[in-house]
């Protein structure tokens, strides 16, 4: 004889296989989240010190000579003698220098005084941290990361750098056919011609 259950709301049937998977998946349904607690609690991500982005905070990268790099956030004006002691290296010797957004330092020795190298975060990087590229220095690459610029505006780009010498102002992108002010205005976000360009 077969055991069924029947539900009070309208008489109908369970069979006894059915009422096996709905106790498993009962089950399962409650070991889950105990699941998703206990790996959270004991292999969650740990949060890297002074990745602390709040606003007004200018991100930087470090690269240890393991090659393992992090993204570390700084107020303004902050120099690196004062970023190296929040850190917590030694850094009697090593020469001071302001810290600027987008700046990546990788550091080859045990301590950043040994040996410290500089170079800019790849464009990537800057773009997912909201930092924008400097078009006099922007490859193809870079611009066709950038929404709105596919690999035909990006050729057209880099060639009218060359042509001008470099832009001294953004707005000389409306030399490119296809790029008025409206279009122009959404690059605004992601390009900036350097200062000393102007």
């Amino acid at each position: 004889m077969h055991s069924v259950w029947r539900r009070k709301n309208n008489g109908k049937i369970i069979p006894e296989n059915q009422l096996g998977g709905l106790a498993a998946f009962s089950l399962l349904m409650a070991v889950i989240p105990l699941f998703c607690f206990f790996y959270t609690f004991n292999f969650g991500y740990h949060v890297p010190d002074h990745l602390d982005e709040h606003h007004g905070a200018q991100p930087i990268e470090i690269v240890t000579r393991d090659g393992r790099g992090e993204i570390y956030f700084f107020a303004d004006g902050t120099s690196a003698r004062e970023f190296w002691a929040q850190v917590g290296y030694s850094i009697e010797q090593m020469p001071d220098y302001p810290l600027r957004a987008g700046m990546k330092i990788i550091v080859n020795g045990k301590y950043p005084g040994e040996s410290v190298a500089f170079s800019q975060m790849d464009a990537s990087k800057k773009l997912a941290l909201g930092l924008p590229l400097d078009i006099n220095k922007a490859t193809k690459e870079d611009l066709i990361l950038i929404s709105g610029i596919g690999e035909a505006t990006a050729e057209k780009i880099i060639t009218l750098r060359a042509q001008l010498g470099g832009f001294t102002k953004l707005e000389d992108l409306m030399k490119i056919k296809g790029i008025k002010e409206k279009r122009l205005s959404k690059f605004r976000n992601y390009l900036y011609v350097e200062q000393g360009r102007q």
